[in-house]
């Protein structure tokens, strides 16, 4: 499968409350509506391609194009091990207005139901140098970054975060920040790509070795 142009415009809009589409687009609200449901339909049947032919992930969980209250902002879903569905380390997948994502992810959101704890999730980092080792990685195709996202210079790619780490785990002092690791496709190149689904087995495949290092060692 692949992404187009209107996928990630899909996102780029002025308004997501359903209260403000009523209030400036009345006329639009239904299209609106319509569009993103098709299109969450195509992105469940996109997260299910990818977890086919990977080994030990179950199948994904897919967030609703809605909250009931305004529509996305992007569409998420996240894939963890079959004997880790208790966990909140996983590996998700992300389309925004700008870019594909497939990366390492701590869901804070059910940290209080994890049987493990983010210092167990936190522990991949030190694991960064035998992976890029052992498995090969392309340290330019990978970045690392915070989960505030609009912090200055937050994204570093893995090469030079390699090199000098202190810049990203200088914007860590707030407790409720944490890591993420993956690749980060700009929407202009993933648009080119014909077959996204095997480009994100491939990485979850690589990245499982750093899930693995998530757990309670």
């Amino acid at each position: 499968m692949r992404f187009y142009e209107e996928d990630f415009a899909l996102f780029d809009r002025d308004y997501f409350q359903f209260r403000q589409m009523k209030e400036f687009t009345p006329t639009l609200v239904a299209s609106v509506k319509a569009e993103y449901r098709a299109r969450w339909d195509v992105w469940k049947e996109f997260a299910l391609l990818c977890q086919r032919e990977t080994v030990g992930f179950g199948k994904p969980k897919v967030e609703s194009w809605t909250n009931g209250w305004q529509v996305r902002s992007h569409f998420w879903a996240y894939y963890k091990g079959l004997s880790r569905q208790d966990s909140a380390s996983m590996i998700a997948i992300l389309l925004k207005k700008d870019s594909f994502r497939i990366y390492l992810e701590w869901h804070a959101y059910r940290s209080s139901d994890s049987v493990t704890s983010y210092e167990d999730h936190a522990k991949w980092v030190k694991f960064l140098p035998e992976w890029v080792r052992e498995l090969g990685i392309d340290v330019r195709e990978y970045w690392v970054w915070t989960s505030y996202e609009d912090e200055p210079d937050n994204f570093v790619m893995l090469a030079d975060y390699l090199e000098d780490p202190e810049p990203v785990h200088a914007l860590l002092e707030n407790s409720k920040k944490w890591l993420r690791i993956g690749r980060v496709i700009p929407k202009e190149e993933a648009v080119q790509c014909v077959a996204m689904e095997e480009i994100v087995r491939e990485t979850m495949m690589e990245l499982s070795y750093l899930y693995s290092k998530t757990e309670e060692l």
